[in-house]
């Protein structure tokens, strides 16, 4: 007898299941195509796949990130949060400025930023601009520094910002296929132009124009940077200070966003 045509539908439907269920499991398991793999377990509040982060979700909070590092300045950065009970983001490169982010002076500072309560994030290998590479160069850029950080700690973080904040529409979706959350800015302080103590109130200036005075409506992740020792000494407190004075509170990316911090690693 020829089976009917709910039968036929049924049928067909479960072939395709099938093979949608071999076609995500094999995504997940080849390497060429995926750095960390899909995490599947994300809860419903994590932050888009495939899209730019370049605001926060909560109104009130500013999210205070830091790249490029670790380097010389970051210790002393590191003591500035501790004394002012804040807690910042880190989008850290494995190999920058002549060292590797895992030889034991490098690698002590990143524990201490882990241990702090700090998020870690990955700022790629050796900041080259993902732009330039194709999908396989971008996988091994992800893959190298995601390494350094399980040598480390023993985990890789989801979250990334891409080198030069260049990451087009290719970039944008081969890191989504790997699983990492994009984050870009949306208060640039321009402080690696303005590095210099007579220069630096320029990069204050830009943080308290864009920061905004209201923040039951106004949310922002800030763009500095660590290696910079006006950053450092300077800029950081007046960030602070400013952001407080205004009403708003200090958090990390991750928090900002709603993200529950076992979504913010690979483990």
């Amino acid at each position: 007898m020829r089976p009917s045509s709910f039968s036929r539908l049924a049928a067909a439907t479960a072939v395709v299941a099938v093979a949608v269920a071999d076609s995500l499991h094999q995504r997940n398991v080849d390497s060429s195509s995926s750095v960390e793999g899909l995490n599947c377990n994300a809860p419903r509040n994590a932050p888009p796949l495939g899209q730019v982060i370049t605001t926060c979700r909560s109104p009130g909070q500013v999210a205070l990130t830091y790249d490029d590092g670790p380097y010389i300045h970051t210790s002393s950065l590191l003591d500035h949060l501790d004394d002012l009970n804040v807690t910042a983001t880190f989008f850290l490169v494995g190999s920058n400025w002549g060292r590797q982010m895992d030889e034991d002076e490098w690698a002590s500072i990143v524990r201490r930023m882990h241990a702090a309560g700090h998020q870690l994030a990955s700022h790629t290998w050796d900041h080259e601009d993902l732009n330039l590479l194709d999908r396989a160069g971008r996988a091994q850029q992800m893959r190298r520094n995601g390494d350094v950080f399980r040598n480390i700690l023993g985990f890789a973080p989801r979250y990334m910002r891409p080198p030069f904040l260049s990451c087009g529409e290719s970039c944008v979706a081969d890191l989504s296929d790997m699983g990492y959350y994009v984050v870009d800015t949306d208060l640039d302080t321009n402080d690696w132009q303005h590095n210099t103590p007579e220069t630096v109130h320029i990069s204050e200036r830009i943080f308290d124009d864009l920061l905004g005075w209201e923040p039951r409506g106004v949310s922002r992740i800030v763009l500095a940077h660590d290696t910079q020792s006006t950053t450092v000494h300077r800029l950081t407190s007046h960030m602070i200070s400013t952001l407080r004075g205004r009403g708003f509170e200090a958090v990390t990316v991750g928090e900002c966003l709603g993200d529950p911090k076992n979504n913010w690693y690979w483990y």
